[in-house]
């Protein structure tokens, strides 16, 4: 970007194809400053950074969701370490994203222009955030809705500043031909670095024959149990996930009360929906794993169902990276054990939201 030497996405931009990490003209600008220091030097920044936003971060889910005392703290932030480690690790934006759409979250009812404005940037730099804005319109948050697409229009422009309108345009128009040619790419190993823990990757691997040979490492075994044809496990995955998407929109619409047990499933789905869900971009588990250990601590009198869903989802996620050998990791990452925590989790919050009537829901209410 900066010596103008060549495309910046595509198999001719230099930088591998697939050309799996692709942002936009806006990220670019952003990453600026970043990309004038020295490798190292950036590199800290970057992770200082990142443990700032943790800090703040954590700061503000303790105070939402009432976690006091240091032991509550640990116990409500040690389910998610495995998934920050490997996200710090990997250095990727993910955190960042996120960070910004918890902000969203924390701000709506006090500052929703500010709330809509931020929205907006996290769509901007990277699109997955953009499955929030149906959520919050069944919300009934018409405006933080509205708002964030025009401001997202806006931010999609403001690069024209550096490159120009029409090199802006024609960056734009690369990089949604990449974004939309390799998402649409069959076979996920082609494209991703670890096997994926949302619905499609798990449906994919138990029912079709997956070449793992495109990965750097390609030991992951084998477990389809069919060769059923990709496009048919396409169709179905479509399907399951629009009934997943319409239903937590029908949860938000019914809700009463602005309940963050509700924004903690909507997180969940999130992961479980998406096309792929790499072990990084579990990271996102930091807000509904907090929800679901604030639940256990102060309602003694939730269903057995949905404590046991709790407890061994967090115990899942604890457990899993104790496991010794690469083997049994490689194993259980296709077996899709982060999937199936995901899902136990994303159950037992389901159980919490409906379980009380509205006006009684104390915990996860917005009290100011």
């Amino acid at each position: 970007m900066l010596a103008r030497s060549g495309p910046l996405y595509g198999p001719k931009s230099g930088i591998g194809w697939p050309q799996i990490y692709r942002y936009p003209p806006l990220f670019l600008v952003f990453f600026f400053p970043f990309a004038l220091l020295p490798l190292r030097l950036a590199a800290l920044l970057w992770a200082a950074l990142k443990f700032v936003v943790l800090g703040f971060l954590g700061h503000a889910l303790f105070s939402r969701f009432r976690i006091e005392g240091f032991g509550l703290q640990l116990l409500s932030v040690l389910p998610a370490l495995p998934y920050l480690a490997v996200e710090f690790h990997y250095g990727n934006v993910q955190f960042f994203i996120f960070a910004l759409v918890a902000a969203v979250f924390l701000w709506l009812e006090k500052h929703p222009v500010l709330a809509s404005v931020i929205l907006a940037l996290a769509i901007s730099l990277k699109v997955w955030p953009l499955f929030f804005v149906p959520y919050l319109v069944a919300r009934k948050r018409l405006l933080v809705g509205g708002l964030t697409l025009v401001f997202v229009a806006g931010f999609t422009l403001l690069p024209a500043a550096y490159f120009g309108w029409h090199a802006n345009a024609s960056l734009l128009h690369e990089w949604a031909r990449e974004e939309f040619g390799i998402a649409a790419t069959s076979g996920e190993p082609a494209v991703i670095g670890f096997p994926s823990q949302s619905l499609h990757g798990v449906l994919m691997r138990f029912l079709t024959s997956i070449n793992y040979a495109g990965l750097t490492d390609s030991n992951y075994p084998k477990l389809n149990f069919a060769s059923v044809d990709p496009r048919a496990i396409e169709f179905l995955w479509v399907v399951l996930s629009a009934a997943g998407y319409v239903g937590l929109l029908v949860l938000a619409r019914k809700s009463q009360s602005q309940e963050l047990a509700l924004d903690s499933i909507a997180f969940c789905a999130l992961l479980l929906l998406q096309p792929f869900t790499q072990i990084g971009d579990l990271v996102i588990l930091l807000w509904p794993v907090t929800a679901a250990v604030a639940a256990l601590y102060y309602h003694q009198d939730l269903p057995e169902w949905v404590r046991a869903s709790l407890y061994l989802a967090l115990s899942m996620i604890v457990l899993k990276p104790l496991v010794p050998t690469r083997e049994a990791q490689r194993f259980l990452q296709v077996a899709g054990i982060d999937f199936a925590a995901l899902s136990l989790l994303t159950a037992g919050l389901i159980g919490i939201h409906l379980r009380r009537p509205q006006k009684s829901a104390n915990l996860f209410l917005l009290e100011h």
